[in-house]
């Protein structure tokens, strides 16, 4: 029991820092939006819209993810696997970015509790948590 204590606290911890970092994302100094202004284009970039779009939904379904995986809903697992590979994929494609120190801070943080979410997902007890009921 303490370990899903701990996991739904791990949970609750991702969804804070995500919205930390929404809010981080729409307050980022001029500076650092020109100077990313001026980077090399990534993929995905040539296509503003989809880009947008593909942010978007990624944001919404990783919220939703973490509301299965709070709930021990035994679809959020593989889902989860998915928005995260999802994720690190529309990073990649999206081309380079210019950080603040506080903003590569809660990336890096948010990366480490996603990180700890997949091993207590598929390496601890509470995979047995998500069966097919």
């Amino acid at each position: 029991m303490e370990i899903e204590k701990i996991f739904k606290n791990i949970i609750i911890i991702d969804f804070a820092f995500l919205i930390l970092i929404a809010i981080n994302t729409m307050y980022q100094p001029l500076e650092i939006t020109d100077i990313k202004n001026n980077l090399n284009d990534g993929y995905l970039t040539k296509f503003d819209s989809l880009s947008s779009i593909l942010g978007i939904v990624l944001f919404f379904l990783y919220l939703i993810t973490l509301n299965l995986l709070y709930k021990f809903i035994s679809f959020g697992k593989q889902l989860y696997l998915f928005v995260v590979i999802a994720g690190i994929t529309f990073n990649y494609l999206n081309g380079s970015v210019v950080y603040t120190s506080f903003s590569g801070l809660l990336e890096q943080i948010g990366g480490i509790i996603s990180g700890a979410i997949l091993i207590l997902l598929y390496f601890s007890p509470i995979k047995n948590n998500f069966v097919n009921k």
